[in-house]
C-alpha cells in the first residue's frame, strides 16, 4: 500500500548486516508496498546488490512478505558524484552501459526489475551525512564543471537507452538546470526534492516527476515553509514519495536511523498538507510509478 520510491538497501546491510536487514525489510513488507525502488551508486554494484537483497528476503519466514517484497523492489543503476567517479567519468559511464544491458539480458531473478539509471546529478552538500568525509576543497571550478560531465553522461545513456533517471541535485541548481537544458533527457524524477517553488516549476515545466522524503517533515529547517509550498504545488500526477533510508528519517523518528517501514509517517505528513487520506496518497502515489515506468 505505501510504497517508497528509493532505498538504500545496501547501506542498510553494510550497516546492520544481512539478518538485521532481513528484519528491517519484513517490517515493510507489512506495509503491503506496490513498490520499492534500491538505488545504485556505483556503476557496477547492481550485481552484489541484488545478490543480497534476495538473500535478506528468502531469509524472512512469512513467505506472503517474501512474495510481496519479491513482487515490489526494483532497482536503478547509476553513479553518484563522488571526486574519483568525476575524475574517472568517461571509462566508469562506458562500464555503467555495459553493466545494465549485461544484467538486463541475465539470469538474475531481478533482471526484468532494473528500470532506472541513478542517482545521478550534483551535490554541493558539504554537510550532507550521506558523503561523510568529503572534501570540499576538492570541488574546485574544474572539478565542478566535470561532476556536470558525469551527470550529462548519465542523462545522456538515459536518452540512448530510453530509461528515465533519477536526479539528485543538492544545492547545486544552476548546474543541474544547465546540464538538463543541454541534454534535453526529461523523463524520470527528481528525487530527494530540497528547493522551492521557483525551482520547482523549472522542473516540473520540463516534465520531471518530484519526490520528497523525510527531510519535508523538518520544521526547524529553514526553508521550512519553501518545503510546504512546494509539497502543495506539485500536481497530484507528479508527486512521488520515499524514504531515501537509511538517511533522513522522518519526524518524529529524526533521532534514529531510518528504514523503509517510515514511509508511513511521510504519507501522513504530506496527505495532510494537501488536504487527503494517506490511503488516497498513496494511490496517487503508485499510479504515478506506474505510469512513469511503465509498470502493470
Amino acid at each position: 500500500m505505501y510504497s517508497d520510491f528509493l532505498i538504500n538497501i545496501n547501506q542498510i546491510i553494510e550497516e546492520n548486516g544481512l539478518e538485521e536487514t532481513s528484519n528491517i525489510l519484513s517490517r515493510f513488507a507489512g506495509n503491503r508496498p506496490f513498490f520499492a525502488l534500491d538505488s545504485g551508486i556505483t556503476c557496477n554494484d547492481i550485481w552484489e546488490r541484488s545478490k543480497k537483497i534476495l538473500q535478506c528476503i528468502e531469509a524472512i519466514e512469512d513467505e506472503d512478505k517474501q512474495r510481496i517484497l519479491k513482487s515490489a523492489i526494483h532497482f536503478s543503476a547509476g553513479i553518484m558524484p563522488d571526486y574519483d567517479s568525476v575524475e574517472n567519468r568517461f571509462s566508469l559511464v562506458e562500464d555503467l552501459e555495459n553493466t545494465i544491458k549485461d544484467f538486463k539480458n541475465s539470469n538474475d531473478p531481478f533482471a526484468t526489475r532494473l528500470i532506472a539509471i541513478g542517482p545521478c546529478g550534483v551535490d554541493h552538500d558539504w554537510e550532507s551525512v550521506e558523503y561523510e568525509g568529503r572534501i570540499h576543497d576538492y570541488f574546485d571550478t574544474q572539478t565542478i564543471r566535470e561532476e556536470k560531465d558525469l551527470f550529462a553522461l548519465q542523462l545522456t545513456l538515459g536518452k540512448k537507452l530510453d530509461i528515465p533517471c533519477i536526479i539528485h541535485s543538492r544545492r547545486g541548481f544552476s548546474e543541474t538546470a544547465d546540464v538538463l537544458k543541454a541534454v534535453k533527457w526529461n523523463k524520470g524524477v527528481v528525487h530527494g526534492f530540497a528547493y522551492s517553488q521557483s525551482e520547482l516549476e523549472f522542473f516540473l515545466n520540463l516534465g520531471w516527476y518530484i519526490s520528497f522524503c523525510g527531510t519535508v517533515t523538518y520544521s526547524g529547517k529553514k526553508n521550512f515553509q519553501d518545503m510546504i509550498d512546494a509539497v502543495n504545488y506539485v500536481p497530484k500526477d507528479r508527486i512521488i514519495i520515499e524514504t531515501d533510508s537509511p538517511y533522513y528519517a522522518p519526524i518524529p523518528l529524526k533521532c534514529v536511523r531510518n528504514e523503509p517501514l517510515y514511509v508511513n509517517y511521510i504519507y501522513e505528513y504530506i496527505a495532510s498538507k494537501r488536504g487527503v487520506s494517506k490511503h488516497k496518497l498513496s494511490e496517487t502515489v503508485d499510479k504515478n510509478i506506474q505510469k512513469l515506468f511503465g509498470l502493470e
